[in-house]
Protein backbone atom coordinates (compact mmCIF):
# COMPACT_ATOMS: atom_id res chain seq x y z
CA UNK A 1 0.00 0.00 0.00
CA UNK A 2 0.57 3.45 -0.88
CA UNK A 3 -0.69 6.68 0.35
CA UNK A 4 -0.06 10.18 -1.16
CA UNK A 5 -1.02 12.90 1.61
CA UNK A 6 -2.45 15.79 0.06
CA UNK A 7 0.46 17.78 1.25
CA UNK A 8 2.69 16.04 -0.85
CA UNK A 9 0.80 17.22 -3.89
CA UNK A 10 1.13 20.71 -3.23
CA UNK A 11 4.74 20.82 -3.96
CA UNK A 12 7.71 22.99 -2.53
CA UNK A 13 7.41 26.08 -1.33
CA UNK A 14 9.63 27.23 -4.03
CA UNK A 15 7.39 26.11 -6.83
CA UNK A 16 5.32 23.54 -8.63
CA UNK A 17 6.97 20.27 -8.25
CA UNK A 18 5.47 17.36 -10.10
CA UNK A 19 4.15 14.18 -8.00
CA UNK A 20 5.89 10.52 -9.76
CA UNK A 21 4.55 7.19 -8.57
CA UNK A 22 6.73 4.43 -10.19
CA UNK A 23 4.78 1.36 -10.68
CA UNK A 24 6.77 -2.05 -11.19
CA UNK A 25 6.12 -4.53 -13.37
CA UNK A 26 4.57 -5.74 -16.83
CA UNK A 27 3.13 -2.68 -18.56
CA UNK A 28 0.62 -2.74 -21.11
CA UNK A 29 -0.07 -1.15 -23.68
CA UNK A 30 -3.50 0.32 -24.63
CA UNK A 31 -6.24 -1.74 -22.28
CA UNK A 32 -9.50 -1.19 -20.62
CA UNK A 33 -9.71 0.26 -17.60
CA UNK A 34 -12.35 0.53 -15.16
CA UNK A 35 -13.47 3.60 -12.62
CA UNK A 36 -16.39 5.16 -10.16
CA UNK A 37 -17.19 6.64 -7.43
CA UNK A 38 -17.42 4.50 -4.18
CA UNK A 39 -19.88 6.24 -1.25
CA UNK A 40 -19.10 5.08 2.49
CA UNK A 41 -21.83 6.30 5.21
CA UNK A 42 -20.40 6.85 8.58
CA UNK A 43 -18.83 3.28 9.96
CA UNK A 44 -19.70 1.63 6.69
CA UNK A 45 -17.12 -1.15 5.41
CA UNK A 46 -16.39 -2.30 2.17
CA UNK A 47 -16.43 -4.73 0.92
CA UNK A 48 -18.82 -5.49 3.64
CA UNK A 49 -16.99 -9.07 5.01
CA UNK A 50 -14.29 -10.69 4.05
CA UNK A 51 -11.26 -8.61 1.41
CA UNK A 52 -10.94 -6.86 -2.38
CA UNK A 53 -8.72 -8.68 -4.25
CA UNK A 54 -7.59 -7.16 -7.87
CA UNK A 55 -5.56 -8.70 -10.44
CA UNK A 56 -4.04 -5.10 -11.11
CA UNK A 57 -3.01 -2.35 -9.63
CA UNK A 58 -5.68 0.24 -8.06
CA UNK A 59 -5.50 3.82 -7.49
CA UNK A 60 -8.15 5.54 -5.08
CA UNK A 61 -8.34 9.64 -4.35
CA UNK A 62 -10.40 10.32 -1.17
CA UNK A 63 -13.36 13.39 -2.39
CA UNK A 64 -14.30 13.09 0.66
CA UNK A 65 -14.72 11.97 4.60
CA UNK A 66 -11.58 9.47 6.54
CA UNK A 67 -11.17 6.35 5.80
CA UNK A 68 -9.27 3.23 6.88
CA UNK A 69 -7.54 1.11 4.62
CA UNK A 70 -6.38 -2.27 6.20
CA UNK A 71 -4.75 -4.56 4.37
CA UNK A 72 -3.64 -8.47 5.49
CA UNK A 73 -0.13 -6.70 6.88
CA UNK A 74 -0.79 -3.09 7.28
CA UNK A 75 -3.34 -0.17 8.12
CA UNK A 76 -2.87 3.39 7.38
CA UNK A 77 -6.14 6.36 7.78
CA UNK A 78 -6.70 8.45 4.34
CA UNK A 79 -8.26 11.32 4.53
CA UNK A 80 -9.59 14.25 2.03
CA UNK A 81 -7.36 14.98 -0.90
CA UNK A 82 -4.81 11.80 -0.34
CA UNK A 83 -4.25 9.14 -2.93
CA UNK A 84 -4.07 5.84 -2.30
CA UNK A 85 -2.20 2.59 -4.58
CA UNK A 86 -3.13 -0.72 -3.82
CA UNK A 87 -0.70 -3.35 -5.43
CA UNK A 88 -2.27 -5.83 -7.71
CA UNK A 89 -3.34 -8.77 -5.83
CA UNK A 90 -2.97 -6.99 -2.22
CA UNK A 91 -6.39 -8.06 -0.13
CA UNK A 92 -7.77 -4.96 1.47
CA UNK A 93 -11.14 -3.65 3.24
CA UNK A 94 -11.66 0.07 3.08
CA UNK A 95 -14.43 1.46 6.68
CA UNK A 96 -15.50 5.46 6.57
CA UNK A 97 -13.97 6.33 10.02
CA UNK A 98 -15.56 9.96 10.06
CA UNK A 99 -19.00 11.30 11.10
CA UNK A 100 -20.17 12.50 7.22
CA UNK A 101 -20.28 10.33 3.82
CA UNK A 102 -17.06 9.69 2.41
CA UNK A 103 -16.74 9.68 -1.26
CA UNK A 104 -13.58 7.64 -2.85
CA UNK A 105 -13.10 8.19 -6.75
CA UNK A 106 -11.42 4.93 -7.77
CA UNK A 107 -9.35 3.36 -11.11
CA UNK A 108 -8.36 0.18 -11.87
CA UNK A 109 -7.36 -1.31 -15.07
CA UNK A 110 -8.67 -4.93 -16.88
CA UNK A 111 -5.98 -7.45 -16.80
Amino acid sequence: MQIVKKIQLKGSPGGFEPLKISITGKQKKGGDCLAGLAFLYPGQRLPSSGYFLHPTEEFLYVKSGKIRIETNSNCEIAEKGDLILMRSREPHFNINISDEQAELLWRRSNP
